[in-house]
């Protein structure tokens, strides 16, 4: 039961007055007989699928049908879900605009007063929804075109019901501008991943008002840096479609069978195969499910995930899908047959190598208990400087503790975020951390941080503050040149940070906090990070998305380089042989940050 719909598909005449003299100039009034026979039938859907097949037209040979979930039975649960907030990561022709039009037309038909707001990036792809998706049903279906008549509104951007529901389309790229203001009861956007993060609380605060606060966000991924991966990956379940191989096991326990979620792995010569035993696969079997990966998003309001790949659809035939995997990119294929996220670059980390060195016990939340080993054991600091637009000012604290004697345990990070973004107040915080952990040695960003680097050295001195820059093209991996105009030290970007990289993934070398405390942002930031090769340097060199920062990464690091002063780590920065050269003959190429 779909909560807070209504189990009656009103039709238009159960919202008139039976008086209906008395309002002649009442637009919403219609003395079609055909309308009348359809109120007379009295129909009672609980569920916008059995809408939809009653009331949706498709063209066929011959003319037209009712629209069937007849091969398309992995959509039933997406149309009938009852959760406020779906996230579908689709390939192409997968029939995900279909949904949404078909959804927008169910909510609206089935609810008197219902407001759906439909978004997307660019006002071409707004007005073929509009064209396809909703006029065009409306015009085919005897059901349908009895919702709205000539006196109603009724263009490309606005679409009014007789009873009084209405769909309003608008498109948002570079700002939601066109957004705001306009009330809705659901909100759908379209080709998510080309809307900017920054938009989606606006568009979201259109829902804000009402008692539904239904979302459904739908797109094709692209890399890993774009709004649909974001919350893929982070707030929703990442529901998939999985397959049974009835090869192994008992015919009688499902357990017992080989579960397949459908990949590229499974696709064999000639159809679907399963990926442990090379069997036929059918991805329309009965037995089929969809199955949580995620099943509980540690988010307050997680988003109810489904990924729609091409190899579950039964319009596409299979060769097409193979002629497809030796013909498209890799970036392609995996896009818009697979459904998945693609980056051209490599990541260095995933989510499990960064998970691994989290310590459930070791809570920031009382991250002050551990100055009682202060005294005792030395603790470090670092610090990344941002502006507080897409890059944060982040600190960490850590040091080798009795928890650990061998591992660098970081105990608290913190980000400096909206009104802590004042230059002042986070030195005055900075300032008061140092001094409550007795802080031995602080590292900090070179690059960002001019005025404030200046103000913690005369408050502790040169000898407690260390600077340090990343650059690009320098013979030393890690070397100190106090002939510089501000002494600092220069680090190799790419062999230092792989050096990093390689330690976190062998999960012997530091300890983070709790991962439920520890994700989010900073465990995150860790994560945004991917490598591109440079043919000006003809290496790789470590990048991130502007939207996705990566200022977490950075403090531990020039924490864990400040620790160097107390217990060098040539097991993790490893030794090179580097050409010795005189103090002062560092050239700009060498200074070239990437």
């Amino acid at each position: 039961m779909l909560v807070e719909i209504n189990n009656h598909p009103r039709t238009p005449y159960d919202y008139f007055e039976e008086d209906k003299d008395s309002q002649p100039d009442n637009p919403y009034l219609d003395e079609d007989e055909e309308l009348r026979q359809i109120a007379a039938q009295d129909k009672i859907y609980s569920r916008p699928s059995e809408f939809v097949e009653f009331a949706v037209y498709m063209p066929a040979k011959g003319g037209l049908e009712n629209f069937t979930f007849k091969g398309r039975d992995y959509l039933r649960a997406i149309y009938d879900s009852p959760a406020k907030r779906k996230l579908l990561m689709a390939g192409r022709q997968v029939e995900k605009s279909t949904l949404l039009g078909n959804t927008c037309l169910a909510y609206c038909a089935m609810n008197p007063f219902f407001r759906v707001l439909y978004v997307s990036p660019s006002n071409q792809q707004t007005k073929v929804f509009s064209r396809d998706r909703l006029k065009e049903p409306m015009e085919i279906s005897p059901i349908l075109k009895n919702y709205s008549n000539s006196k109603l509104l009724s263009n490309v951007l606005e679409k009014k019901f007789v009873n009084q529901s209405q769909i309003t389309l608008r498109f948002a790229f570079l700002n939601a501008d066109r957004v705001r203001g306009i009330p809705a009861d659901k909100v759908m956007i379209d080709e998510f991943q080309d809307i900017s993060l920054e938009n989606i609380p606006v568009i979201e605060e259109c829902a804000s008002h009402s008692s539904f606060k239904l979302f459904t966000y739908s797109g094709t991924p692209k890399s890993l840096d774009n709004s649909l991966e974001h919350y893929w990956s982070r707030f929703s379940t990442q529901s998939e479609w999985t397959v049974p191989c009835k090869h192994h096991g008992t015919p009688t326990n499902p357990g017992s069978w080989h579960w397949n979620i459908l990949d590229e792995d499974n696709i064999g010569n000639t159809s679907l195969i399963c990926d442990k035993c090379g069997k036929q696969l059918y991805a329309n079997d009965p037995d089929c499910r969809w199955v949580a990966m995620n099943p509980n998003p540690r988010v307050e309001k997680p988003f109810e995930g489904y990924r729609l790949p091409q190899l579950m659809v039964p319009w596409i035939e299979f060769s097409d899908i193979k002629d497809k995997q030796r013909k498209y990119s890799r970036a392609k294929f995996h896009n818009e047959v697979l459904g998945r996220s693609f980056d051209s670059g490599t990541r260095p980390l995933t989510r499990q190598d960064v998970r691994k060195n989290c310590w459930d016990d070791l809570s920031m939340q009382y991250y002050r208990e551990a100055t009682q080993y202060a005294n005792h054991y030395p603790l470090f600091m670092g610090v990344d400087w941002g502006t507080g637009e897409a890059a944060y000012t982040v600190v960490s604290i850590g040091g080798y503790l009795p928890f650990n004697m061998e591992k660098f345990t970081y105990i608290y990070f913190h980000r400096f975020e909206g009104s802590e973004s004042e230059p002042k107040y986070q030195l005055d915080i900075i300032k008061q951390l140092v001094k409550d952990f007795n802080v031995r040695t602080i590292g900090t960003d070179y690059g960002g941080g001019h005025w404030p680097n200046d103000e913690l050295v005369r408050e502790f001195g040169a000898e407690r503050v260390k600077k340090y820059q990343w650059v690009g093209n320098v013979k030393k991996k890690l070397s100190f040149e106090p002939r510089l105009g501000v002494p600092r030290f220069l680090c190799h970007r790419t062999e230092v940070m792989s050096d990093l990289f390689n330690a976190i993934k062998r999960g012997n070398v530091f300890t983070y906090p709790r991962w439920e405390e520890f994700e989010d942002p900073f465990a995150s930031d860790f994560l945004n990070i991917f490598s591109e090769y440079n043919d000006r340097l003809r290496m790789n060199v470590y990048k991130h998305a502007p939207s996705c920062p990566d200022d977490s990464f950075h403090s531990a690091t020039y924490c864990f380089l400040a620790s160097f002063f107390y217990r060098t780590r040539a097991d993790v920065i490893l030794p090179t042989k580097e050409v010795d050269r005189e103090m002062g003959e560092t050239s700009e190429e060498d200074l070239d940050v990437t």
